[in-house]
């Protein structure tokens, strides 16, 4: 019998008369599972598809932790796709096995297609040209096409100054995507300055590019979810709310809805700088409140999961963050 994750994007209830969404799917701000409004709690796991994949312990401890959307680097260490764009034989399976393993747990996975600097010359050079691009993001949507709960962030930092791309381009791949699977969810992640200030207000620059990639207009992108990086500022955790309901005026002044994703959050950079767990937990309870789609837990332990299981390489304050995460959401 077939995976409920797995089968089309919408089944008919014949009893109701009623389509029912299957999967990950948008409705007005929110963002539903299985037909049921969810806020996701996320955790960047940026290795997840490398050669040396998350173990099931790391994995069940997310699962404990209710954690219900992971963030995974299509390239990282190792790329699953070559230098022409097409996954590699070995690509494909780590990517495809991944997907199973959190299907099998009723996570959400958010795979970011491609990075900035990897074209000739840039700082992580590795496909050939701008098509290889547009091979790689179509490659995968065909792989994943089976796999409902599975949102593609197009290219992450799409404006980053080390090679990035334009919001024409950035459609351009969106509608690769789109022609391969109409219902999968795309997103496309910004630099923490190119819509939000430190102050939380969205200038005229920023609400420029904040309607040509989430509204309905000539020329936009057309995500399904917006998910800017906000300013990393000290303040970053008591200020989510605030920032969160600037870009939802923004939109609404543009006439447009899209539910809002926070997806690279603050991070600690080192384990004798850590962040407070209480921040944390201040960040995604804002979030939540402000009306948020979901909110990600960032960390670098999933760097290299070859040199460290992502569980040994979480900070002491990073573990109790995550271990009262969730329950920090009712408080």
């Amino acid at each position: 019998m077939r995976n409920a994750c797995c089968v089309a994007l919408l089944v008919l209830s014949a009893a109701a008369g009623t389509a029912q969404s299957v999967g990950l799917s948008v409705r007005g701000d929110g963002v539903q599972v299985n037909g049921q409004a969810r806020f996701l709690l996320g955790v960047s796991l940026f290795d997840a598809v490398g050669t040396t994949a998350p173990s099931d312990r790391d994995l069940d401890a997310l699962a404990a932790w209710h954690i219900s959307l992971v963030r995974v680097w299509a390239h990282w260490n190792e790329p699953i796709y070559g230098h022409d764009g097409r996954l590699t034989g070995s690509g494909r399976r780590r990517l495809l096995e991944f997907a199973k393993r959190l299907e099998r747990r009723h996570v959400v996975l958010e795979l970011i297609l491609l990075r900035p600097g990897q074209l000739p010359g840039q700082s992580f050079a590795w496909l050939d040209s701008a098509k290889a691009r547009t091979t790689a993001v179509t490659e995968i949507a065909i792989t994943l096409k089976p796999f409902r709960l599975v949102l593609f962030d197009l290219f992450n930092e799409h404006d980053h100054p080390s090679g990035g791309v334009s919001h024409a381009e950035a459609r351009g791949l969106r509608d690769a995507v789109k022609r391969v699977d109409p219902g999968r969810l795309v997103t496309l992640s910004s630099t923490e300055y190119h819509i939000v200030s430190d102050a939380g207000t969205i200038g005229a620059a920023g609400g420029r590019n904040l309607t040509a990639e989430a509204c309905e207009v000539a020329g936009s992108v057309g995500v399904d979810i917006v998910e800017p990086h906000l300013p990393r500022t000290s303040d970053w955790a008591r200020t989510v709310g605030t920032r969160i309901r600037a870009l939802q005026t923004a939109m609404k002044e543009q006439g447009c809805t899209r539910p809002i994703l926070l997806n690279e959050e603050r991070r600690a950079q080192d384990d004798e700088h850590p962040i407070p767990a209480a921040e944390y937990w201040t960040a995604a309870r804002e979030a939540r409140n402000a009306g948020a789609a979901g909110w990600l837990f960032h960390t670098k332990a999933g760097f290299d999961l070859a040199r460290s299981p992502f569980l040994e390489s979480l900070s002491r304050e990073e573990r109790r963050a995550l271990d009262g995460l969730a329950g920090s959401l009712e408080r």
